[in-house]
């Protein structure tokens, strides 16, 4: 027992112990003699002899009475109630999955008209940036001549091969 008062002898702690390991059921009477006589002999002595271990004796009998009309009121389940709960449960299951399924239902049916809206906005999209970029290409070519890679007009500084030579053949 875990909870025993610290100043209890060693006769009323095995006194304890044991009345807490008898059976809860199954004398058809309860009385306080009747628990004795299921205690040993060594402690069955113990327990007339002091005071304190009589009133916990007594105490045990008259809750152990008092509990049970409580384990006979229990009704045992019928044959029915698993069907039933089981039942229950699986109708539960059944409306979370439609929920569920419910909703992934319509994303499905919602799909494929999202993925031809986005093609038609990429179509328009495309067909506006190409446009928007020819403007802009026509812009530039009305603005300035055209160029090419060589550059033709005298206004660039003239090459030398000094620039080509390594820099300790520059110095001679």
């Amino acid at each position: 027992m875990l909870n025993l008062p610290e100043n209890l002898s060693e006769d009323c702690r095995r006194l304890r112990e044991e009345l807490e390991s008898l059976p809860a059921g199954g004398q058809a009477e309860l009385s306080e003699s009747a628990v004795l006589s299921s205690l040993p002999a060594s402690t069955r002595e113990h327990s007339l002899a002091c005071a304190v271990c009589v009133e916990v004796v007594s105490d045990l009998v008259n809750i152990r009475r008092s509990l049970r009309p409580l384990a006979t009121a229990v009704p045992e389940a019928g044959p029915w109630f698993s069907g039933r709960v089981m039942a229950a449960i699986k109708a539960k299951e059944n409306e979370l999955e439609e929920r569920w399924e419910g909703v992934w239902f319509s994303i499905r049916r919602l799909a494929p008209r999202l993925v031809a809206l986005c093609a038609l906005l990429l179509v328009l999209g495309g067909t506006w940036a190409l446009q928007l970029r020819q403007s802009d290409l026509a812009k530039q070519e009305g603005a300035k001549p055209f160029e090419t890679v060589f550059e033709t007009s005298g206004q660039g500084t003239p090459f030398s091969d000094e620039v080509l030579l390594p820099a300790h053949e520059r110095q001679r």
